[in-house]
């Protein structure tokens, strides 16, 4: 099978099991995983969970226990990579806050297993099928389940499911392509693809085709592999084109009786992925910012999601002996969906960029995955993301930050950014001291530490994003970038949507190998709209550097 493009980042992992299947877990069980692996001196933390919802229990998001032992992992020098939730398409569904978090969203990426059912009538019906074709310029004989029932059959049961084999007649369906439906059943779990691939295989049939028939709007269809020559008609109106080929073409008797099958097909090669040039699309359950700051849903001067990996089917490791998804078990590999395969993703390049620079802080790492990141899909067009529409049914939008934060993670530039936008623990500490709301006796109270520093707006934090979530009238915010290549000019320009002006001062700077320059940049109401404005400040280096940062301010009269 042909996995695609990418299987694999790190030969050498290690797991720390903090919740379990059934009972799941406590939030003090996955503290004390992430304090052992910062005592045991890992560099990546990769973190495919977090809390259901914003804490009620802190006045901040940044402080519930969960962010608060991670900035202690930070502070130990470890980068931490975390799933930013599943609640998408909606606004505000995100469950990583906080600046020392890469919190990561999830993208579909450009690899479609499709199929294709081939009828004796000319009419090709597309659908899903991870399976092997049938033989090549040969055609089977069509059997619905329904048609091939034993006479003793209980019909309490649903054969057309083809869930029980013991259920139709083997004489009649072996040598042949079976036909099921896809009823609520499969919806519900209490049926799977893999015991239609099962009950086929006992019956000796050439292979299964499962149609379709109804469907709810937004309703998802995943591949799943099989064993033998199998597909899923996912449209309902191919369906239909099916069956209508199948009852035209079976010669029954007065009773309905199938008397002679007469509909033939053959089934095509599903294993090899098509690879679609509109990838990367942020993926419809991906968590979606603005980033909230409180209980209160109030929103944060921080930028959330940060960077967007493939988190969309992906050929994850799988224990045999699970039982979570019918259609897996007894597999070493299943497709898996999730912001947590996406995480995992930025934990791998991670560890990339600090195997070649060992000594960065894990401020610097993600710096250097986020301004190297694209905002562009792999045809040149902005990003997409996916969205419902009115009807329930998905849709495609342009993309924003909100969707994907930086952009798409480009590893090879990752591991050489020319710049980086650097912070640390005490830059953490003045980011919460900063933050209205948040009362300096509860930062004392898990830090441990006074607030002796602040940086004037919560915004100025040295992050690679620039958010302002209140603007009015002009506001200034400072970044300070440090030169990690060989000396070099940036030419720097800003551009913003057009209710707020931007302007980034100095116009260009030259650095000389590990120095580090200031630069401002002033953001002005020009309008007054009730949405965010989205721009960029685009730093383009004499030696072929490219360093891109979003920014995000929403303008208010007052």
């Amino acid at each position: 099978m042909n996995l695609g493009k990418q299987v694999g980042w790190l030969p050498v992992q290690g797991v720390y099991k903090a919740l379990y299947r059934l009972f799941g877990g406590f939030i003090a069980d996955v503290v004390a995983a992430i304090d052992q692996a910062v005592h045991d001196g890992v560099d990546i933390l990769s973190l495919s969970v977090g809390p259901n919802s914003p804490p009620a229990t802190t006045t901040t998001t940044y402080l519930n226990p969960f962010d608060a032992t991670l900035l202690g992992a930070v502070k130990a020098g470890v980068f931490v990579a975390q799933a930013a939730g599943n609640g998408g398409p909606f606004p505000k569904t995100l469950v990583s806050y906080s600046p020392w978090i890469t919190s990561v969203a999830a993208a579909i990426d450009d690899r479609r297993y499709k199929n294709h059912l081939f009828l004796g009538n000319g009419k090709i019906l597309p659908g899903i099928g991870l399976s092997p074709s049938t033989r090549p310029n040969q055609t089977y004989t069509l059997v619905a389940a329904n048609d091939v029932l034993l006479d003793s059959s209980v019909m309490k049961y649903s054969p057309s499911d083809c869930q029980r084999p013991e259920l139709l007649n083997k004489n009649l369906v072996e040598g042949h392509i079976l036909l099921c439906g896809y009823s609520f059943n499969f919806v519900v779990g209490t049926a799977s693809i893999k015991k239609v691939s099962e009950t086929a295989k006992s019956l000796g049939a050439i292979g299964f085709v499962l149609a379709v028939e109804n469907v709810s709007p937004g309703t998802k269809f995943d591949p799943v592999p099989v064993g033998i020559p199998g597909i899923l008609i996912t449209d309902v109106t191919k369906s239909m084109d099916l069956i209508d080929y199948y009852n035209t073409s079976t010669a029954r008797d007065w009773t309905g009786r199938v008397k002679s099958f007469k509909g033939t097909g053959s089934i095509g090669d599903g294993l090899a992925p098509i690879l679609h040039k509109s990838a990367p699309q942020v993926a419809l359950f991906s968590a979606r910012g603005p980033n909230i700051k409180d209980f209160r849903f109030q929103d944060a001067d921080l930028l959330k999601p940060d960077i967007l990996a493939p988190g969309s089917l992906i050929w994850a490791a799988w224990s045999p002996n699970g039982t979570d998804e019918p259609n897996y078990v007894g597999e070493g590999f299943a497709l898996i969906s999730g912001t947590s395969m996406a995480a995992p993703h930025i934990a791998g390049i991670a560890a990339l960029v600090k195997q070649k620079h060992p000594h960065w802080s894990p401020a610097a790492i993600k710096s250097a995955l986020l301004t190297t990141s694209t905002n562009l899909d792999r045809a040149g067009r902005p990003i997409q993301a996916q969205q419902y529409s009115e009807t329930e049914a998905m849709k495609l939008v342009m993309a924003t930050p909100f969707d994907y934060g930086s952009g798409h993670v480009n590893p090879r530039a990752a591991l050489d950014p020319g710049l980086i936008f650097d912070a640390g623990y005490e830059d953490y500490l003045g980011f919460l001291c900063t933050t209205p709301g948040i009362d300096a006796h509860e930062i004392h109270n898990y830090t441990n530490t006074p607030c002796n520093y602040t940086m004037g707006h919560p915004s100025n934090l040295n992050t690679p994003s620039i958010t302002v979530s209140h603007l009015v009238k002009t506001q200034t915010v400072t970044r300070t970038v440090t030169n990690v290549a060989e000396e070099e000019t940036y030419v720097i320009t800003a551009r913003m949507q057009p209710a707020v002006a931007i302007e980034a001062n100095p116009p260009a700077m030259t650095l000389r190998p590990g120095a580090s320059r200031k630069f401002t940049v002033s953001l002005t109401v020009r309008s007054v709209t009730g949405s965010y404005s989205f721009g960029e400040i685009l730093m383009k280096g004499s030696r072929g550097h490219k360093v891109r940062i979003p920014v995000v301010a929403m303008g208010y009269r007052r």
